[in-house]
Order: C-alpha cells, then sequence, then structure tokens
C-alpha cells in the first residue's frame, strides 16, 4: 500500500503540514486557512488581503483547492467537502453530525468511490479506517502518541490517488483536530 505521511511543519502552529512519501521525501504541503470560508458562508473574511481563507493542496507540483459548504446549520453543522482542481472537482465528502448531544460525526466519501472514513481512536492515538462496502481498505492513523508536532499516515489501497490521499488527511485533520 502506497503511504503518504501529513507532519505538522512547527509544534507552534498547525496550520501546515508537510506531506511526505514513505522514504520520507517532501512531495507537497497541506495550508490550512487562517479564515476558513465556507462557499454559503453568513459570515465574509473581514481582511481578505490579510488573512487567507482557502484550503490549499500541493502535491507533486500541481496546485488544488479544498473547497465546502454547509449542508445543514445547527448546533453543530454538516458539511461538505470538496477537492477541486481549477473548476473540476476529483473527489467530495460529508461530515455529518447526529441530531442532539450526543454521538460522532460520521465522515461519508460520495467521489471517487462510496466509502466512510470510521473512528477507531484509542487513548492519545488518532486513528480512521477507510471502509468500503464493510471492508477495511486501509487506515489513516498516528503512529506515536507524545510527539511535538503531529504526524498522520495515511496507508490506502493503491487505487487512491495521491491527490484524494492528501484530502482524506485533511479532512482527519479538520475532524480530529479541528
Amino acid at each position: 500500500m502506497p503511504v503518504l505521511i501529513a507532519e505538522q511543519r512547527s509544534a507552534l502552529s498547525g496550520f501546515t503540514y508537510d506531506l511526505a512519501a514513505a522514504d520520507g521525501a517532501v512531495v507537497g504541503e497541506l495550508c490550512l486557512p487562517d479564515w476558513a470560508e465556507a462557499r454559503n458562508a453568513r459570515l465574509k473574511n473581514p481582511a481578505p488581503q490579510r488573512l487567507r481563507s482557502s484550503i490549499d493542496l500541493r502535491l507533486s507540483g500541481t496546485a488544488y483547492t479544498i473547497e465546502f459548504e454547509y449542508t445543514r446549520r445547527g448546533w453543530a453543522n454538516d458539511t461538505r467537502f470538496e477537492l477541486m482542481q481549477g473548476a473540476t472537482r476529483l473527489a467530495a465528502a460529508e461530515v455529518v453530525v447526529p441530531q442532539g448531544f450526543f454521538g460522532r460525526a460520521r465522515l461519508h466519501i460520495t467521489e471517487p468511490f462510496g466509502g466512510e472514513l470510521v473512528r477507531r481512536s484509542r487513548l492519545f492515538k488518532t486513528r480512521f479506517e477507510l471502509q468500503r462496502d464493510g471492508q477495511t481498505q486501509g487506515l489513516i492513523h498516528e503512529p506515536q502518541a507524545f510527539t511535538t508536532r503531529r504526524r498522520l499516515c495515511a496507508e490506502l489501497p493503491a487505487d487512491v490517488l495521491p491527490p484524494v490521499q492528501g484530502f482524506l488527511l485533511f479532512l482527519v485533520i479538520n475532524l480530529a483536530y479541528g
């Protein structure tokens, strides 16, 4: 299984992650925004010249963006995320939060395949399994419990393209730490 690793660039800031191959060679980066702005946001970025509002993924010299919108608003919002290359959507997923105060959000992948990232976290370690048709196909996890910088490893099947792997890493970072 190909491995893509996301490691927090700085222990003091969780906004930029270096993306590396299994051998440690940096192949890209994931940059989270200062001010995340949904397509259907009620509150817009107050300083677009100073605060970055796009979620950027760069991998092997190609630029992608991750866009999102709220599909249901409430105490906790349901959200649809899309991996875009220009105007082309490469992947999509939905985070669905159960009604009420209890229950974990579910992360459903709708494109380029149907599946779900299921949280199987343990004490001090984040762990999500990629499931398709009820079968575990891959894993996104923290290899170590205590570190100064967050590090997640995506061990996913070869048919999950590297940009989609980066997108899934973003979804886990957003759901687990966001």
